[in-house]
């Protein structure tokens, strides 16, 4: 029924087909990621949310699967009913047709680890609303986001295991803030395990940030933003704080590139 098509649906078909395939990849890389936080998760109640994701990651595989092994009278049918699906490109560039994929089916997550002193979510509020919120792509969570009635720990090991980037948001108050601390030793831990990026983000100065030790490594050793010792609130580096802001989210979006050229979901 395939020399029915005209030339155009033929080629529509195709990259159909080719976006099916790159969605299996990136699913089975999930599902790897997935099965690797369940074995070292210790808390009962996540280690339930990630079999959960695991059953529905199994079941969206082998729906895939069925698809790409469908004789072409489904596959028309597919083409015909799902016009969104077949409005992928197939462009030349293999990073570029994975963001494709990828901003279709679920966006890169943002975990937020910051200070719930006032100075610290004021900076945090202004990061979030005026410039992160308008990248495309990313979904940014924090602890802000947490509701009445929900286990704070939990919520947090939640959110920071389905994570692929981590913002450690480094002020004074961050550095001695206990819970933070828990944060940190687990989101070492996950970059560790799963390859998640995690990112620090200099708000306020303080000397020797680099040397502080948590989880056996030292914040020094990660790559910050907006850039190295230029803090978001020092005005001789920075005339306003979104001048910092604007850095870190051009940042924030060749981490995200990075990622979707390295396809990890």
């Amino acid at each position: 029924m395939t020399k029915s098509l005209s030339n155009e649906q033929q080629q529509r078909l195709q990259q159909w087909r080719q976006a099916l395939q790159a969605e299996w990849e990136l699913r089975s890389e999930k599902l790897k990621r997935l099965r690797i936080d369940c074995a070292i998760e210790a808390s009962t109640a996540v280690k339930f949310q990630l079999e959960k994701q695991i059953e529905y990651e199994q079941a969206k595989l082998k729906d895939i699967e069925r698809q790409l092994n469908d004789n072409d009278i489904e596959a028309e049918s597919q083409l015909l009913s799902h016009p969104k699906i077949i409005s992928y490109s197939t462009p030349q560039n293999k990073a570029h047709q994975t963001f494709e994929v990828l901003s279709s089916t679920e966006a890169i997550k943002v975990f937020i680890s910051y200070s719930r002193h006032k100075d610290d979510e004021k900076l945090l509020t202004e990061l979030v609303d005026k410039h992160l919120s308008n990248l495309e792509g990313i979904k940014i969570w924090h602890e802000g986001k947490i509701i009445g009635g929900q286990d704070q720990k939990v919520e947090i090991e939640k959110h920071l295991n389905s994570s692929h980037i981590i913002l450690l948001l480094i002020s004074p108050n961050f550095l001695k803030d206990y819970n933070n601390k828990f944060e940190i030793n687990l989101a070492r831990a996950k970059e560790k395990a799963i390859k998640a990026t995690v990112v620090p983000v200099l708000l306020t100065k303080i000397f020797g940030w680099e040397r502080f030790t948590f989880a056996n490594f030292k914040l020094g050793d990660l790559e910050p933003l907006p850039q190295k010792d230029k803090f978001i609130t020092d005005r001789k580096v920075w005339k306003t704080n979104n001048d910092a802001f604007y850095v870190i989210a051009e940042g924030l979006e060749k981490v995200k590139t990075k990622i979707i050229e390295q396809n990890i979901r």
